[in-house]
């Protein structure tokens, strides 16, 4: 394995770590949960030597950690960080014990400092930061692309429906993701994926929480906690590798919640979990009705996902896409630009990607690509 890939990313000159996996964000991510992890084991080591060969190890961690200069992993680092030290802080152990988790912190600051990745921490504004900004303009964009499409956008679009439909019209990055696994999941799946998929979340974080009160133990409740964090500011939990440990380190919960756990924690835990995402759902519903991105029209995507209607009221005219002759999956960006101009502002349009899919009382009908050799008669 090497530790940069051919295809490295670099940070005022200086190449950013990826252990081969394309992204320095995705091993940040594992590396932030092993040095979790690491800690938690030196924390709660009986023996000296198993106690420091972890602090030694999570001091290693901790300057490949910083050697990928990636913002979400060391935040994801510090959120788990403090699950893991105010989990073990009322646990009677002597200073002692503390010592080769706090030398590993030291070496992690130290590195993060010499190396120039905590003046980076500090100057990740908007303003200063164009990949802090792109990501705000993106994340702005969610509610109102949740909204829009009750069925979903469909899996793998949500980068293209965001460049198509959301995206302001003199930017031209390109994204295959919302640079959030969370977010990028959310708006490609419909409301019942959305609703096992947050619920679901909150009742593993809520499992975490029943082990630690069972027996004590905050180190799955920490790695879920800082994998959830990681996940917030990157797409990494695509990655099958990246979600490895914490799936592993859920095993201890489930088996926590099943057998240590009295029936009412169990049904505290669950009734929590299902308040909290319909809570947060909610919330992202009521967001994204009441609020549009500036530059946005007015979108509605039908439940099959057969349809898409641009603007408000009924559809003056229809068109059977084929984005492989429209530009790609960003082709939405030249209607929106069109409803800008005099000539096109108020007006309707349907989308559809089949003929098909056309309803039968059309009166302008436009087709695109390979939905021009349809014949007379499906007209």
């Amino acid at each position: 394995m090497t530790l940069v890939s051919e295809e490295a990313f670099f940070y005022q000159g200086i190449p950013r770590w990826d252990f081969g996996l394309g992204n320095p964000n995705k091993a940040a991510a594992i590396l932030a949960v092993i040095l979790i992890l690491s800690l938690g084991i030196s924390l709660r080591a009986r023996r000296g030597w198993i106690r420091w060969s972890c602090g030694v190890l999570a001091a290693v961690v901790g300057y490949g950690l910083a050697h990928t200069f990636s913002r979400g992993g060391f935040v994801a680092f510090l959120v788990g960080t403090v699950v893991l030290f105010a989990g073990s802080w009322k646990d009677p152990r002597k200073l002692q014990k503390w010592m080769p988790a706090l030398l590993a912190m030291l070496v992690l600051g130290g590195a993060a400092t010499w190396m120039g990745f905590a003046g980076r921490m500090v100057h990740s504004s908007p303003s200063a930061d164009a990949s802090v900004g792109n990501r705000l303009v993106i994340w702005r964009s969610v509610p109102a692309m949740i909204v829009d499409a009750p069925g979903g956008w469909g899996r793998g679009t949500a980068g293209g429906a965001f460049m198509g439909w959301y995206q302001p019209l003199d930017s031209y990055t390109r994204y295959r993701t919302l640079v959030n696994s969370h977010f990028t999941w959310l708006v490609e799946m419909g409301w019942p994926g959305r609703l096992c998929y947050v619920c679901g979340l909150a009742f593993l974080l809520a499992m975490g929480f029943v082990r630690l009160k069972t027996r004590g133990d905050p180190i799955p409740l920490a790695v879920l906690t800082g994998f959830a964090t990681a996940a917030f500011f990157s797409s990494v939990a695509e990655d099958w590798i990246v979600c490895a440990i914490p799936l592993a380190i859920a095993l201890p919960t489930l088996k926590s919640f099943a057998f240590d756990a009295t029936t009412r924690m169990r049904c505290v835990s669950a009734a929590t979990a299902i308040l909290v995402g319909c809570a947060l759902l909610g919330a992202i519903a009521v967001t994204g009705a009441a609020y549009r991105p500036a530059g946005s029209i007015p979108l509605r995507k039908s439940l099959d996902g057969t349809r898409i209607v641009v603007g408000e009221g009924t559809p003056s005219a229809w068109v059977v896409c084929d984005p492989t002759t429209m530009g790609g999956p960003a082709f939405g960006r030249r209607l929106r630009g069109f409803a800008q101009t005099p000539e096109g502002h108020g007006q309707t349009f349907g989308l559809v990607g089949d003929l098909a899919a056309v309803p039968d009382d059309v009166r302008r009908l436009a087709l695109c690509g390979k939905s021009t050799d349809a014949g007379v008669g499906a007209l």
